[in-house]
C-alpha cells in the first residue's frame, strides 16, 4: 500500500510532469525543424528592405502598386509567355485593376525587344536592381516604391502558370489589408 506521503508526491509530479512535458515537447519539435510554419504567402518576402529610392530611382507611378517582370538578357518564348500571364493577372484582378500597374522592368542588360508590349508601361532601373531581384523574376512593389515580394525564375510553363495563381493570391491579400494605394 502507498502511503500518505507518497501518495502526495506522485500526485505532484504527475502534475509536474502534464504541464512541463507538453513545453518539453513542443521545444524538441522546434529545435528540430519537424514543424513546418503556417506561412501563406507564394513570393519570397524582400529582405532586407529596398526601395527605388534607396537604389538611386525615382517611382514613376506613385500611389499605384506595381506588378513587374524584369526582362531577360534574351526575350525568347518563356519571356514572352511570363509578360502574356502578367497580362492575365492583371485582368484576373477584377475590380482591384484600377490599384495596380503591370510593368515591365528593364535593366542595362534587358532585352530592348520586350518594349513591343504597348499596353504595358515600361520602367528603367540601374544595375544595382537587380542585386535584389534578377532578371526573369516576378515582383510586387507597393505605392511607396518598397520591393515587396519577388518570385524566382520558372523553368516550365506548368511552374509559371502555378507560380502566376501564387501571384494573384498574394496581390489580393496585399490589396486587401493595404491602407494606401
Amino acid at each position: 500500500m502507498i502511503s500518505a506521503t507518497n501518495k502526495g508526491r506522485v500526485i505532484f509530479l504527475g502534475m509536474v510532469l502534464l504541464f512541463v512535458l507538453p513545453a518539453i515537447i513542443a521545444k524538441v519539435v522546434l529545435d528540430k525543424n519537424w514543424y513546418q510554419s503556417g506561412v501563406t504567402n507564394y513570393g519570397k518576402l524582400i529582405v532586407p528592405a529596398a526601395s527605388f529610392h534607396s537604389m538611386g530611382l525615382s517611382d514613376p507611378f506613385q500611389s499605384e502598386w506595381k506588378l513587374g517582370y524584369v526582362v531577360p538578357i534574351r526575350c525568347q518564348k518563356m519571356c514572352e509567355q511570363q509578360i502574356h500571364l502578367l497580362q492575365q493577372s492583371h485582368i484576373a484582378l477584377g475590380k482591384n485593376q484600377s490599384r495596380v500597374r503591370p510593368i515591365l522592368i528593364f535593366t542595362p542588360s534587358s532585352d530592348d525587344y520586350a518594349k513591343k508590349h504597348e499596353q504595358l508601361s515600361n520602367v528603367s532601373v540601374s544595375s544595382q536592381f537587380e542585386n535584389v531581384v534578377q532578371s526573369g523574376e516576378l515582383v510586387i512593389v507597393d505605392p511607396l516604391g518598397q520591393l515587396v515580394m519577388r518570385y524566382p525564375r520558372v523553368s516550365s510553363q506548368n511552374n509559371m502558370i502555378s507560380q502566376s495563381k501564387g501571384v494573384l493570391a498574394d496581390l489580393r491579400k496585399l490589396l486587401k489589408l493595404s491602407r494606401v494605394g
